[in-house]
């Protein structure tokens, strides 16, 4: 409506109601598109004031949404559009909370700013933002290392062994070395890189019945090629409650659930069903075969009806709708607590960029590519490449609690791992392989789920794939 999204209307709008706007409310509700919640603005305690402040209106988007049960989901305010000055944000958040884990280790006791490290003679700690990586004719690596207020030239030399160590735009790294101020410039010559990366962890072996959450993703319902007889077959099992069934509480579906439509040139010839919302109909007549004791946790992907670019909100009331209650729509990426243990889920377009990063990461193996993502703390470390991504003024893609669990999909393939404590899984697709993938020469691993019991260290994997 043209009334929530003009100034001069949304003025008369409150005028009507014998209500005046502050200009800081009204930036606030112009900048985070907040049109459609103008009504409810409208409280008892604004109509007796006569004013609406950037309180009342901060007030609708500040208080966390929380579901009342025996898990934690908070939704956080994603926004839709954003600015230059945003990317400067998201940056510096970046920065500063890794910053502070880099700094924690008993190595980095002792950081100095850039500009004063520059002045220092001999030893020195410092951590910055990698801006450019290069090579030198002698085969030594180049680094420019970028704090808030200053930057320097790094080199990591091959005599050393560090000219390998892999280095990605836009991280953030610790260095300690030693400055040099006999050239031209002063430059850092380094001994060590130290990065954020996850504490070695013990899993919580507790003397417990099992509890377990189930890892699907990458559904494509609406395709040719979704399996849908493996998808029926697991849901069936499911719904029996035998075997570890018995014990299954929690069910996450990691994104691509629907195939979508428009997603790439001719997707509608790949089609079964071609309205993404009937696909979602499609989607949700399956999940609500499974028992309401069962928490279900839906994310969206790149094929999904949400925004392409990260962080991705959550579905609309009217896709959410189609599904019973004890389904809970997720963003993507997020962090969600279960039973009091912390489940990482993430879609995953960011590894098509890694998997071009890490040396001997595949999309058919791809552990390693998520394993550097865990040292780096980091769910797109490097900025401008396949992955989409709207700036704000908190950098969502920052793992800032170390997770138990991390799940991501996207790539089609499977694979599952340990990283310091830290149980991962690339989960599998339920999707037969598509003709890009023939041309690619790709062949999924489809219709796998996998079990993590969250009172031990046990994973499951079930394979429901029937005979093509």
């Amino acid at each position: 409506m043209e009334l929530f999204n003009d100034k001069t209307k949304i003025l008369e709008y409150f005028q009507k109601h014998g209500i005046l706007v502050t200009k800081e409310a009204m930036d606030i509700i112009l900048e985070r598109s907040m049109g459609d919640l103008i009504p409810s603005m409208i409280s008892d305690e604004v109509i007796q004031s006569g004013y609406l402040t950037e309180n009342d209106v901060l007030k609708l988007i500040s208080t966390p949404k929380r579901e009342k049960m025996d898990f934690e989901v908070y939704i956080p305010d994603i926004k839709s559009h954003s600015s230059v000055e945003d990317f400067r944000k998201m940056f510096v958040d970046r920065y500063e909370r890794i910053r502070k884990m880099i700094i924690q280790s008993s190595e980095m006791r002792g950081t100095y700013k850039i500009s004063t490290a520059k002045k220092t003679y001999g030893k020195v700690k410092i951590v910055g933002m990698v801006s450019e990586v290069s090579t030198t004719k002698n085969g030594h690596k180049k680094l420019l290392l970028e704090d808030l207020d200053d930057n320097i030239n790094v080199f990591l030399l091959k005599n050393k062994g560090l000219n390998n160590e892999l280095i990605i735009e836009d991280e953030v790294i610790g260095v300690i070395g030693s400055v040099s101020n006999s050239g031209r410039e002063t430059v850092l010559f380094a001994d060590e890189i130290i990065r954020p990366d996850i504490p070695y962890k013990m899993i919580d072996e507790q003397k417990k019945p099992p509890v377990y959450v189930a890892s699907i993703s990458d559904i494509h319902v609406g395709s040719k090629t979704f399996r849908e007889n493996d998808f029926k077959k697991m849901i069936a099992w499911i719904k029996k409650s035998m075997d570890e069934a018995e014990s299954l509480k929690y069910l996450i579906l990691s994104g691509d659930v629907v195939d979508g439509i428009g997603v790439y040139p001719g997707q509608e010839n790949d089609l079964d069903v071609l309205n993404p919302l009937e696909q979602y109909e499609k989607l949700a007549e399956y999940i609500d075969e499974v028992p309401e004791d069962v928490n279900v946790f839906i994310m969206p992907g790149n094929h999904d009806v949400v925004r392409l670019a990260e962080p991705q909100p959550i579905f609309s009331k009217k896709i959410s709708s189609f599904f019973k209650s004890n389904t809970v729509m997720l963003p993507n990426p997020y962090n969600l607590r279960l039973e009091g243990k912390n489940v990482l889920v993430y879609h995953g377009m960011s590894l098509n960029d890694m998997i071009e990063l890490v040396p001997g990461a595949s999309y058919a193996s791809v552990g390693s590519a998520l394993e550097e993502l865990l040292k780096r703390r980091h769910l797109a470390p490097r900025y401008g490449g396949k992955t989409p991504i709207i700036p704000s003024e908190r950098d969502y893609h920052v793992i800032d609690e170390v997770p138990d669990i991390f799940i991501t999909g996207h790539i089609h393939s499977y694979s599952q791992g340990n990283y310091r404590g830290v149980r991962y899984i690339n989960a599998s697709t339920w999707q037969s392989q598509t003709e890009y993938q023939k041309m690619m020469n790709f062949s999924p691993n489809p219709a796998i789920m996998t079990l993590f019991d969250l009172n031990s260290n046990t994973t499951i994997v079930k394979d429901f794939k029937s005979e093509d």
